[in-house]
């Protein structure tokens, strides 16, 4: 019962901090952020960048993209400059990931103690970036108890099995992920969760690998959920998301071994190598996509009429 509560409130951590910092990040922009959002989609190059700088600000791919399905079925975004947003997204979102791999386990009380005052005594916008602060310190909070809570499983036959078995079949590996990020509705915390596995030599790192590739797919459920009562290029975008995804993992997947290695070249704590895998991911597979976007423009409006 211990470990079930410390895993069930390292989650929940998890996620409500991810979701405070976003919303603190979402308030101290107001709509000012949103009217620029939308100023610089005006080529599919702008909206690239837009989308990165926009996903590191806001903490959330997930967020970014619903957002721009909303766009999109307003009519405020033509379809083909909101795939330049989606690209931008995969990008941005590497940010949390690269924070997660921090270790700063000393500093979290002092996070939350001074993002919580400050969000109670400022008077002005400037509240919600103490909010945003608490929200950080409570994403590495959940990290320490998900630790605290994970170092039992070992003890568990059934579940040394399972990541073994993962061990030797990446593609299963792959829909663990896939099924992981759905129900969690976020790549992020995903990617904490395999950090946290790996480093505590639960996961070996190609596994944790196939698991990131997955969570870069199942992170796509939310968006292709908000799309279905929308029009036909808010869609699109849901589509695109979903197809990026997949391109990148087909392109990384034969050489997940190798990648592998050279991680392990470059050095750092096995969460900083999964977050680094995280980093190359995306950052690869939307540069590789970018000169393809009129071909997809194209192939989305053949596909969805």
């Amino acid at each position: 019962m211990t470990l079930l509560l410390s895993l069930f409130l390292g989650l929940s951590c998890l996620l409500y901090g991810m979701s405070v910092l976003r919303l603190g990040l979402e308030r101290f922009a107001a709509d000012a952020f949103k009217s620029l959002l939308q100023k610089m989609t005006v080529t599919p190059w702008r909206g690239f960048w837009s989308g990165t700088v926009a996903t590191a600000l806001l903490q959330s791919s997930t967020a970014l993209t619903v957002m721009t399905v909303s766009f999109v079925d307003a009519g405020l975004i033509p379809f083909e400059n909101a795939l330049g947003l989606i690209l931008g997204s995969n990008i941005g979102t590497t940010l949390t990931t690269q924070l997660l791999a921090f270790s700063p386990d000393s500093f979290i009380l002092y996070f939350m103690l001074f993002g919580s005052v400050g969000f109670l005594l400022i008077s002005n916008r400037y509240r919600y970036l103490a909010l945003s602060l608490l929200g950080l310190g409570m994403l590495f909070l959940a990290l320490h108890l998900l630790k605290s809570g994970m170092a039992p499983l070992a003890e568990f036959t059934v579940v040394r099995q399972f990541l073994q078995q993962l061990g030797d079949h990446h593609f299963q590996g792959v829909l663990a992920g896939i099924l992981l990020s759905a129900l969690l509705h976020s790549s992020a915390a995903t990617t904490g969760l395999v950090m946290l596995l790996a480093n505590e030599g639960y996961l070996t790192l190609p596994t944790a690998l196939a698991f990131i590739f997955g969570a870069n797919i199942g992170t796509c459920f939310t968006a292709l959920i908000a799309a279905l009562v929308t029009n036909r290029g808010a869609q699109r975008v849901a589509l695109f998301h979903v197809l990026l995804n997949v391109f990148g993992v087909l392109l990384f997947l034969p050489f997940l071994t190798p990648l592998a290695h050279l991680l392990e070249g470059l050095g750092g704590s096995l969460s900083r190598q999964v977050a680094n895998a995280h980093t190359l991911f995306n950052v690869i597979s939307s540069f590789a996509a970018f000169p393809f976007l009129p071909l997809a423009t194209r192939f989305l409006t053949r596909i969805l009429k």
